[in-house]
């Protein structure tokens, strides 16, 4: 039995245009053909721990509602039809987190953009109606995505325990053994295709998203320096997204030393102090943040010398990641692909290779331009989550983060900012940041010492 467990709290919708929407369940219709697609809500209140409530983006970007726990989404296909299901009551552990709730029968279907709004008791009719014309339709059912969804299968016997399981493959396995003739697949491409190029107000948001971001970022640079701990700059990214947006997009990362190599900075997830410790001279720092804005989240970020100044050989191998980095921007077009991008900003470094100077910046170079040398160096989609995945190509509209990542000498280097894929080329969003080792410096002086 597939068990409705909560419902929809009162609440106001974010401004997207209504004009919006309409375009967004006609592009999911052609993408689905004769199928279905069945997206959850949030299936939890936020833990006392996260930052805020964020709401499941997938169900997000076709409702606008920002509040529902465990609602159910249904696009038909073949019928051009959306419906919305929520419980009549929120169980009564869930009514201290959310007093106040609308029926599903109260609730208007045109305030979540919806043909029709019933109650969580009519969604297994609704699927055997749907299938009764043809059980071997296919359904495909959104395995979530957000950026809070870690868990995958753990390769153990535990994994048929659904409490240890991903939640959201969970409900995949439910969905099949109820209709066990249907054909279930995950909706995770379909829903990638649909949410990859951006819509004009989504470009609209994603800019106020960049502006904030960048200008966190540029107020903590000065909060580097050697005997601070990591948390104290993370705190003035946090401080700046909070007073210029709506939040952080994530914790911020200011990972200095041996913190700065990936892929050491995902242990922070698993960590109570999120990896804090004292900075030292000499040591570079990942700085990697981003503001949200409107659920719309941010991911920016540069190398930072702790002390302020770089090394010799830290500025040769800053100056050739910028090299790199801009060779790769100039194949980021329409029909690239990601792998194109990252093979022009290699072939750059080749092309540099023989000219540098410091035995550092040489380590770098055999290190970017090896088979096996970079791993972590990507491009990612950037919306309503912090890093959401891209098809094959590029195509106008993407909004993009261009994040080249390398490991030389036990210190980590980084750039990223957030692009918009235009019909020409791109246009890099996040504006006003320093890129060479002489800016990065320049910028890290207090105010009216430059």
């Amino acid at each position: 039995m597939i068990a409705p467990t909560v419902g929809r709290a009162q609440g106001a919708l974010p401004a997207t245009p209504f004009s919006t929407y309409p375009a967004r369940f006609a592009h999911a219709y052609a993408q689905l053909g004769n199928g279905l697609l069945i997206i959850r809500s949030r299936w939890a209140p936020a833990g006392s721990t996260d930052a805020a409530f964020n709401q499941e983006p997938n169900f997000f970007y076709f409702t606008g509602d920002e509040r529902s726990l465990a609602a159910v989404l249904v696009l038909d296909g073949a019928t051009h039809h959306a419906e919305l299901f929520l419980p009549a009551d929120l169980p009564p552990d869930l009514r201290f987190f959310a007093p106040k709730q609308t029926a599903p029968t109260a609730l208007s279907p045109n305030a979540v953009h919806v043909d029709h709004v019933s109650e969580w008791s009519d969604f297994r009719s609704y699927i055997d109606n749907r299938l009764s014309t043809d059980p071997h339709r296919t359904i495909f059912v959104d395995d979530g995505g957000s950026a809070n969804d870690f868990a995958g299968d753990l390769g153990t016997p535990l994994d048929s325990l659904a409490t240890l399981d991903n939640p959201w493959r969970a409900w995949r396995r439910a969905i099949q053994q109820r209709w066990p003739n249907a054909v279930v697949r995950s909706g995770g491409t379909i829903l990638s295709a649909i949410r990859a190029v951006k819509d004009s107000g989504e470009i609209a948001t994603l800019r106020r998203v960049a502006a904030t971001s960048a200008a966190a970022l540029l107020a903590a640079l000065p909060r580097f320096s050697p005997g601070r701990r990591q948390r104290e700059v993370e705190a003035a990214v946090v401080e700046a997204c909070v007073r210029n947006a709506g939040g952080v997009s994530f914790w911020p990362w200011a990972m200095s030393g041996p913190n700065s190599a990936f892929p050491t900075p995902f242990t922070s997830f698993i960590d109570p102090g999120h990896l804090d410790r004292v900075m030292h001279a000499g040591e570079v720092a990942r700085l990697d943040i981003g503001c949200q804005v409107d659920h719309y989240q941010g991911d920016v970020g540069r190398t930072v010398p702790v002390s302020g100044a770089f090394t010799a050989g830290q500025a040769e191998v800053i100056d050739l990641l910028v090299t790199a980095y801009r060779a790769g921007l100039a194949a980021l077009r329409p029909g690239a692909t990601a792998d194109a991008v990252i093979r022009a900003s290699v072939a750059a470094v080749a092309r540099r290779r023989p000219a540098l100077r410091t035995s550092l910046g040489r380590d770098a170079a055999a290190v970017i331009t090896r088979p096996d040398g970079i791993p972590f160096w990507q491009l990612h989609g950037i919306g309503l989550d912090a890093a959401e995945a891209l098809p094959d190509t590029l195509r106008a509209g993407m909004t993009v983060d261009y994040e080249p990542i390398f490991v030389v000498g036990g210190q980590g280097f980084y750039m990223e900012d957030m692009i918009l894929v235009t019909p020409t080329g791109f246009e890099i969003l996040t504006t006003g940041l320093p890129d060479s080792a002489t800016e990065i410096e320049r910028a890290m002086r207090p105010h009216g010492s430059r």
